[in-house]
């Protein structure tokens, strides 16, 4: 993977810093660390860990100011990137939408050419990333799901595809399973093997997650509490889409009263409160910790007008967006 900085205020390009750690050439596993430093921009550090099938990049970064980062991958590879910390809003050049990373976020997408660029805000950014050749997704990854189908359909058409409009959520399981990944115990081959297993473990609870996400497979639930922990799992995932109370009693199998009434028992809140909780936090944190423009929150959140979002936003926290200060 190559890797660039681009200052977005005077668009220099820095390149990131390689300090290899290469194993000997008759090792299955060969690791790399990319290192940058600047006092006015700030810092990234990334470990790179290749293996003959996946290539594992965990990055962690510390920025000054919001930066650019360009990246450029093996042509017609499969990426699946995790956003453990902060945000990043990616632009991948031969695919027209851009596509945004929130906290705690993933998504999957076929890329034929991997270059683009990735808009990072200023604060603490936590990345997890893997890729694999389409080929050995091709060969390894069997069509019973509606994303394998496809991104082989997109191997074979070479076109560039994401599994899901929307991104998932990192749930507990995932997390251990990268923690598992980056604190791998063994060496040489057995080292090789372990990496590869857990990255397939992990893809596939990711394809698993977003299947469901993309495709409405949400089973019935028949008990009340059930529901409702269903419904607010949902929300958390999905809070930056609309969603109606009528859109939500059909996904879940049921009616709206039994939503509303199962959800304010169980939480002792409405659903409309706990959904608009979950969308002003995100704006606040957006506003504040990354510094994100006004009116990119509100493009984000899917209000049809900028005012909309502030008179949500003052109702919720009592101060409008301009009102804010960012956090020192």
């Amino acid at each position: 993977m190559n890797l660039s900085l681009i200052n977005v205020e005077n668009a220099s390009t820095v390149e990131v810093e390689d300090q290899s750690r290469n194993s000997p050439g008759h090792e299955p596993v060969r690791e790399q660390k990319m290192a940058f430093q600047d006092p006015a921009l700030g810092s990234i550090d990334c470990r790179l860990i290749d293996t003959p099938n996946v290539s594992l990049l965990s990055g962690v970064i510390h920025l000054h100011q919001s930066v650019r980062l360009r990246s450029s991958t093996p042509d017609n590879s499969i990426n699946f990137p995790f956003m453990l910390e902060g945000s990043i809003i990616s632009h991948f050049y031969n695919y027209p939408k851009k596509q945004h990373l929130p906290p705690n976020s993933h998504n999957a997408i076929h890329l034929v050419h991997t270059e683009g660029e990735h808009v990072l805000p200023v604060g603490k950014l936590h990345t997890f990333h893997i890729n694999v050749s389409s080929t050995y997704f091709y060969e390894n990854f069997l069509s019973e799901d509606k994303i394998t189908d496809s991104f082989k359909n997109s191997i074979d058409t070479r076109s560039s595809t994401v599994a899901s409009n929307q991104p998932g959520f990192i749930h507990h399981e995932m997390k251990n399973t990268i923690k598992n990944i980056l604190e791998n115990p063994y060496q040489g081959a057995m080292k090789r093997m372990y990496l590869e297993i857990k990255s397939l473990e992990l893809i596939t609870m990711q394809i698993h997650q977003l299947g469901n996400l993309s495709h409405i497979t949400l089973p019935l639930v028949s008990r009340n509490k059930d529901l409702a922990f269903g419904v607010k799992e949902f929300l958390e995932q999905q809070f930056l889409a609309s969603w109606t109370l009528e859109e939500l009693a059909r996904k879940f199998g049921t009616n709206i009263q039994t939503l509303k009434v199962s959800f304010k028992a169980t939480f002792g809140m409405s659903i409309f409160s706990y959904y608009q909780q979950l969308r002003m936090e995100f704006a606040k944190h957006m506003l504040l910790e990354q510094k994100h423009p006004i009116p990119e929150i509100s493009d984000w959140l899917g209000y049809s007008h900028q005012n909309h979002f502030s008179t949500a936003f003052k109702n919720h926290f009592g101060f409008s967006p301009s009102e804010t200060k960012p956090i020192r």
